[in-house]
């Protein structure tokens, strides 16, 4: 049977899909290609017709949720500048609902310890996304050049936004998980309101 040209750009849109809800649920390793498949509806052997490898899927896996805004960002609501993206980045990343629902959230937290195994390819697409992310913010909190200290601020922003929700996920004590996140919380919008140089 033959299928019309499209068919096999939507097939492989829903292996993406798919692979970035069980990426987010189980992590990397933890997920086969035959959960991916099966959560796409498709045959295990279906899946070398679109990817080369499991790694080569993560590789595309991440831009396609940073694309897709997929839990990562939040749709800017206000001129660059402002802030009130960077706001609602920290408190929806911080939040309670995308620490107890990470099929929904961002990716970041569920792979990202286990890139530094992975080869050049996924490790690249991270790094591609971790620049995006950096750059959005840098813009919110008022320059994005090579020297702003903007920049250095967005890095410190993402790190606690990704390292409060992966500690706040990672113990069972329901108090201790909350004080992580109003700790991070705190430290990331008092970071967010200090004023830039010039402003």
């Amino acid at each position: 049977m033959r299928y019309p040209p499209e068919h096999k750009a939507r097939t492989r849109e829903r292996i993406l899909q798919a692979a970035a809800d069980v990426f987010r649920r189980q992590g990397y390793h933890a997920a086969g290609i035959d959960q991916v498949m099966a959560a796409a509806g498709l045959t295990a052997g279906a899946f070398y017709n679109h990817f080369p490898s499991k790694e080569a899927l993560l590789a595309e896996v991440l831009p396609y949720l940073l694309s897709r805004k997929l839990g990562i960002l939040p749709e800017p609501e206000s001129p660059s500048g402002e802030k009130a993206w960077a706001l609602t980045f920290i408190e929806s990343y911080l939040s309670a609902a995308h620490r107890d629902h990470p099929e929904r959230g961002c990716a970041v937290p569920a792979v990202v310890s286990e890139l530094p195994r992975s080869g050049e390819a996924p490790r690249t697409a991270f790094q591609d996304l971790l620049r995006a992310l950096q750059s959005r913010l840098a813009d919110e909190l008022g320059g994005s050049g090579p020297e702003e200290p903007a920049r250095e601020q967005a890095l410190v922003l993402l790190a606690l936004c990704v390292g409060g929700i992966t500690l706040s996920r990672a113990v069972p004590d329901a108090d201790l998980r909350e004080e992580v996140l109003v700790a991070c919380r705190k430290h990331a919008l008092r970071l967010l309101q200090q004023e830039q140089p010039g402003e």
